[in-house]
């Protein structure tokens, strides 16, 4: 029998098969598994964490729902997933405010998973097309997550035992685009 983390990527990449990243070259399955790579350059061993990782974008962008999450993987991790999912049927002003103030409210575990999505979109700006002025924008509208999940993070640092590397990692790229340093803690 295949172990709950085999399974989310095996079900991420089969949920997300026609799926492309913004330069529609680059299969979309690629971020989940650098989402997930992100976590484990943290030191996260977390099983839900992990799957979670590879999930995290089911619910908002295919036709994977809570239930089916719950179902396969169980409500821990469907909860995580949730936690990172966006109301898409709000107008998107609405989306955003209600996002940041559902991921202050969301567990540390769905904190460190947002955590390593923003590391992922960023890194992978260097993929896209968009020009230097573009890619800029997308830092911004990227890091403003960070202060949603900033204390959750601080707060659960000891169950993140490499949180200074990929802090690290996250100023350097985001040096590239002129942007300060961040500090999570």
């Amino acid at each position: 029998m295949k172990n709950k983390l085999t399974l989310s990527k095996q079900y991420a990449i089969k949920q997300h098969k026609s799926q492309y990243r913004k330069n529609n070259k680059t299969p979309y399955w690629y971020h989940l598994r650098d989402v997930v790579d992100n976590l484990e350059i943290m030191g996260i061993k977390d099983e839900s964490i992990l799957c979670a990782g590879w999930l995290h974008d089911s619910i908002e962008d295919t036709s994977f729902d809570f239930d089916d999450v719950s179902k396969l993987f169980g409500e821990k991790i469907a909860q995580i997933v949730s936690d990172l999912t966006k109301e898409t049927r709000l107008p998107k002003n609405q989306q955003e405010k209600n996002y940041l103030l559902q991921l202050s409210n969301s567990s540390w575990k769905a904190k460190v998973v947002k955590f390593a999505d923003i590391l992922a979109n960023i890194s992978d700006l260097q993929n896209s097309e968009l020009t230097k002025k573009q890619k800029i924008i997308q830092v911004k509208y990227k890091i403003k997550y960070l202060g949603a999940i900033k204390s959750g993070i601080i707060q659960n640092k000891s169950k993140i035992p490499n949180l200074s590397h990929a802090q690290n990692l996250l100023n350097l790229i985001l040096e590239q685009y002129g942007q300060r340093k961040i500090i999570l803690f």
